[in-house]
């Protein structure tokens, strides 16, 4: 038993020794790989590290970067907005402009038609009022009184014509054209063609158109020189005259 003793021992404290030796071995080995695991580690978290910085760092300058082009969006959108308003502002300009012209255009010729109208009007009246004179004196006068004013208004172109200075008219004609409301009476017939003759040099012949519309008086043209004696003549020169009283 002894033996088996002294024979074992030696064995088992081999054994011993070999598998502390193998365990201390076993222990650096797993020692050695923890310190690499974990200085691994360290490295890779210092690459985690930088590698976040970066990204870190890239995402501020876009965000940098964004603003700005924020801002200049904005800064642009501004001035066109500026720069529509101002475009809009004068095209309203022009456009009230353009309707002010209009509207003077406009209102200038409602007034020169009303000018126009009122002349025209003013006219008619004036021819009316004539007319009217003319009708309301062949209603009051007798034939008698009217052939009687026929042959005043005669007598006084007559006298009218032998105070012309006849130095002062040529009258170059051969023939005079004559027009009365009534029939000239021989007398006064012949004291006109003989005016004419001493005053102009012309021998003509009285031949009158008779014209009731004259109402009376009488009215001739001799070449250039043009006479109005008629009644109807007075009474346009009197509403021609009432219309510049009236206006003035």
């Amino acid at each position: 038993m002894e033996d088996i003793l002294r024979i074992l021992i030696p064995i088992v404290a081999a054994h011993i020794v070999v598998l502390v030796v193998i365990l201390l071995f076993i222990r650096k080995m797993l020692l050695g790989d923890t310190g690499r695991a974990v200085e691994r580690i360290r490295q890779v978290e210092g690459e985690v590290r930088r590698k976040e910085e970066g990204i870190r760092r890239q995402i501020e300058d876009h965000e940098k970067e964004l603003a700005k082009k924020r801002a200049e969006g904005e800064a642009q959108l501004q001035a066109e907005r500026e720069k529509s308003e101002k475009e809009v502002g004068r095209m309203r300009e022009h456009t009230l402009a353009e309707a002010r012209q209009e509207a003077e255009r406009i209102l200038e010729a409602a007034r020169r038609d009303e000018t126009r109208l009122r002349e025209q009007i003013a006219q008619e009246m004036e021819e009316k009022a004539v007319d009217y004179g003319g009708e309301v004196f062949k209603l009051v006068f007798s034939e008698k009184v009217t052939a009687d004013l026929n042959a005043s208004f005669i007598d006084e172109l007559l006298q009218a014509l032998s105070e012309v200075d006849a130095g002062s008219i040529t009258v170059d004609a051969s023939e005079a054209h004559f027009a009365s409301s009534h029939p000239i009476s021989p007398e006064q017939k012949s004291r006109l063609e003989a005016l004419l003759a001493e005053k102009f040099g012309a021998e003509v012949k009285v031949d009158e158109d008779i014209r009731e519309e004259l109402l009376a008086g009488l009215v001739f043209k001799l070449g250039s020189l043009e006479i109005d004696g008629s009644l109807l003549n007075r009474y346009k020169e009197a509403a021609a005259e009432v219309k510049k009283t009236a206006h003035a």
